[in-house]
Parts: C-alpha cells; sequence; structure tokens
C-alpha cells in the first residue's frame, strides 16, 4: 500500500540527548507528546516509530499517545550492534529483535527495519567477516518475523566502516538471509560514491521500504554528521532542498514497479520552525508521490 509516513528520529533525538542527560521521565513524556501533536498537526497520519520510543516510554504509553491522534506506524526501526561477534551477545540481541517484533504487532505494523550500528573495533575487521556476522543475527531475526506476517528490512547504511553502503555489499547480505529485504535510502549511498538511480537495479521486487531522504554538505556545526568516501563531512537536507534529485528518485521507483510505503526522513528547514517545516515535507512528499 503506498503511504507517506514522517520518520520523527531527528525530532526524537532531541528529547533522548536532554533524557540521557536528566533522567527526567515526566519531561520526556511531555515532550513525545509534543512531538507527535507536530506531526498530527504538521498533517502527517503515519510516522516510524523507533525502540528507544519503546524501551523509554513503553509499548502501551506509545500505542496509547499514537492512537489518542489518529496515528498509525508504518515500520518500527531497530538499531543495534548486527555485525559485532560473541555467541551470547548475539542470541542476547536477536532476543531482543523478536521482542520488538512482538511490539510491531502489536502497533499493527507490518516493516521491521534493522539499522546496524558499528561496534568496537570494527575497522581491524573484513567487509566478508562483517557480512557473516550480519547473517548470524539476521536469518534468526527474519524467520521469526515471517511467522508473524512481519518483513524484515535492512538501511544501506551510511557509515562506511559497515561495508552496508555500496550495492554490491547490500545484495551480498541479502542474498544471505533469503526473505530480508531492502530499505532504498535515496542519500546514503552517494557517501560511497554511487549513483541514487542506478543503485536499485540490483534490487529490482526486493525493495520492501524507502526512505526519501535529501543530502548536502553538512553546514559548520552540525551534530548529525556522516563522512563521505573522501572524508567530507556530510548531513541530510530538508526535504527538496539538498543534493538528491527526489522526482527522478520517485519516478524510477515507479518505473520498476515498487507501491510500498515512502518514510520521509525529516530534517527541519533552516529557520528552524518545526510546524512550518512539517507541513512543507508533507505538502512535497503529496505532490511527489501523487498521493
Amino acid at each position: 500500500m503506498r503511504r507517506v509516513s514522517m520518520m520523527t528520529m531527528t525530532l526524537f533525538m532531541r528529547l533522548l540527548f536532554k533524557f540521557k542527560l536528566d533522567h527526567d521521565m515526566e519531561d520526556m513524556a511531555d515532550g513525545y507528546e509534543e512531538m507527535l501533536d507536530l506531526v498530527k498537526d504538521g498533517g502527517f497520519q503515519w510516522v516510524d516509530v523507533t525502540s528507544w520510543e519503546i524501551g523509554i516510554l513503553g509499548i502501551q504509553n506509545v500505542a496509547a499517545q499514537l492512537q489518542k491522534r489518529s496515528i498509525r506506524v508504518s515500520s518500527v526501526i531497530h538499531p543495534d550492534l548486527f555485525a559485532a561477534d560473541g555467541d551470547a551477545e548475539t542470541t542476547e540481541r536477536v532476543e531482543k529483535a523478536k521482542r520488538l517484533i512482538d511490539a510491531a504487532a502489536a502497533l499493527g505494523c507490518d516493516v521491521f527495519m534493522l539499522v546496524p550500528q558499528a561496534h568496537p573495533g570494527i575497522e581491524e575487521q573484513s567487509p566478508e567477516h562483517l557480512h557473516q556476522r550480519l547473517a548470524a543475527h539476521l536469518v534468526p531475526i527474519v524467520a521469526y518475523a515471517k511467522e508473524k506476517g512481519i518483513h524484515v528490512v535492512i538501511e544501506d547504511t551510511p557509515d562506511l566502516k559497515l561495508h552496508l553502503c555500496k550495492a554490491a555489499d547490500v545484495k551480498t547480505v541479502l542474498d544471505a538471509v533469503g526473505d530480508l529485504e531492502l530499505v532504498y535510502d535515496s542519500g546514503n549511498m552517494i557517501l560511497c560514491g554511487e549513483d541514487p538511480l542506478s543503485y536499485m537495479d540490483p534490487f529490482v521486487g526486493r525493495i520492501g521500504y524507502v526512505h526519501l531522504k535529501d543530502m548536502r554538505p553538512a553546514p559548520v556545526g552540525s551534530m548529525m554528521v556522516d563522512l563521505d568516501k573522501d572524508g567530507k563531512p556530510m548531513s541530510s537536507a530538508p526535504t527538496g532542498t539538498g543534493l538528491i534529485d527526489l522526482p527522478a528518485v520517485v519516478k524510477k521507483l515507479d518505473e520498476i514497479g515498487y507501491n510500498g510505503s515512502f518514510s520521509i526522513e525529516f530534517f527541519v528547514d533552516d529557520d528552524r520552525d518545526y510546524l512550518k517545516s512539517i507541513k512543507r515535507t508533507r505538502n512535497y512528499a503529496a505532490a511527489l508521490i501523487s498521493l
């Protein structure tokens, strides 16, 4: 089903940073409600929910706040060290992912998104080893999700240390984990020098979710920065203002038959007016995707 969701991660990260400093649960809960009010007032009816939200606020609270605003969940996003070593640690990560798959089902969501994160010592490990470790984690997670009727998708990550940005590397992992699908992220692959349009070609029929993400050279003072293959700092851009030809991306997705969800990686406009920026982003996306 074609729909547009808002990835609220940049909004929630502001709450998370503050919570890690003061551990004020009441303030976190109030901030979460304000965040969802912005989403609703900005015109979005779908969101991506992170495992951080579920872990801190609890599944019942998250579900209640979403239901209160008639906001539905398009995907549950779960970052973890999915390429790290250790049998016991792998088992623990897999069990945690299974619990979150149950949470996704409780939220009425059919997409579970895995976001691998870099672990200490990753620079000393080969791409082949990292891909093997990813498969060791993902095979049981995908099998469990399939039993629950949930699709597991993995992002072409912007962290080049994981060797999961180039199309060839992503395809290696997808081929090793049969029912795993790709979250096609329209911005991440430019960090490794690959083209957003031709990037889709090896994954026709295996794209399970789409992130529409715009990118730009990171402004001075940016906090959320990724380095490209030449060491140049890059960051998200407000949707439709950066380097990515988003109309061409959507056109090609249409041409290859993609008819699933689009998640907008929201990044506030430079004037920092969040509500105005969310409304502009929603209107831009609706026109682009022809809802």
